[in-house]
């Protein structure tokens, strides 16, 4: 162990504890995968996406003002590349959303599974059990009861459903205290987006469209997504530029406070031996 004079310490000495980060404390749950390297690659990929998707744009904006002072043969010509243009940065920016989103909802749901399940495995070898909540009641000794993915239901009943699953995990182990209070609603609807371009594409059926317009409304999601319409109705979804640039620092914002739950277990159920 290092010791530094300090002052603002007992004794002027520093323990370990104290030379470690809040992400170091993952190691406790999970010491196999380098989350940082992951997210660096993911923040270089939206980075160049990003700029290819402005150089569209700025494409979309010379050929606007050369139709609008343009006055030769050759106008409606010009006209025609414009709208053409505009036409396929739709899909340009469907590919844009569904490459973020492909990157950063599998690390996220990589982090929650792995973790709780290492947790699970953690409390099961102990003999211990985690306090006291209604999932832990309604799972009983079910295997899937560390599994995030699952949602255990009043009745009984046992879904597959992420999205509620790790609300109610998260709950249960109390890690939503050491999260944003946002964390939950982003993952929500960035799972619900995933889930429904990853199974309909960049253009999905009319009534998809008119269900998740309707529940972005209800779940005042406009802060995240966007859309390009057709008379007047919504035709293809995005996830918002800046929302796409600010994932990887939601993505660390999420592994501080998973770092921050797994530094305060108990001593007992991290406690090697």
């Amino acid at each position: 162990m290092f010791e530094f004079e300090d002052e603002g310490t007992a004794g002027g000495r520093l323990g370990f504890d104290d030379l470690m980060e809040d992400r170091d404390y993952l190691f406790r749950l999970v010491n196999t995968i380098d989350w940082d390297a992951q997210l660096g690659a993911i923040g270089v990929v939206l980075g160049r996406n990003q700029k290819a998707l402005q150089a569209v744009s700025a494409n979309i904006d010379d050929l606007r003002q050369e139709a609008e002072t343009y006055r030769g043969p050759h106008h409606q010509q010009i006209v025609d590349e414009h709208v053409d243009a505009m036409f396929r940065s739709s899909y340009s920016e469907a590919a844009n959303s569904m490459a973020a989103i492909g990157m950063i909802v599998p690390m996220l749901e990589s982090i929650y599974s792995q973790s709780f399940h290492s947790l699970g495995e953690m409390y099961a070898t102990k003999g211990m059990e985690p306090h006291p909540h209604q999932r832990w009641v309604r799972a009983g000794t079910d295997p899937q009861r560390w599994n995030c993915q699952v949602y255990f239901a009043q009745g009984g009943e046992v879904r597959q459903d992420i999205i509620s699953g790790i609300r109610q995990i998260s709950a249960a182990t109390d890690l939503v205290k050491f999260l944003p209070t946002d964390t939950a609603d982003w993952i929500d609807a960035m799972l619900t987006y995933r889930n429904k371009m990853f199974h309909g594409g960049f253009e999905w059926s009319l009534a998809q469209r008119d269900q998740f317009e309707k529940q972005i409304a209800e779940r005042q999601w406009e802060r995240f997504f966007k859309s390009a319409t057709t008379g007047d109705k919504p035709w293809i979804f995005y996830i918002r530029d800046e929302v796409i640039a600010e994932m990887p620092k939601r993505m660390e914002a999420l592994l501080d406070g998973m770092g921050r739950f797994a530094k305060v277990l108990p001593f007992e159920l991290v406690a090697i031996g």
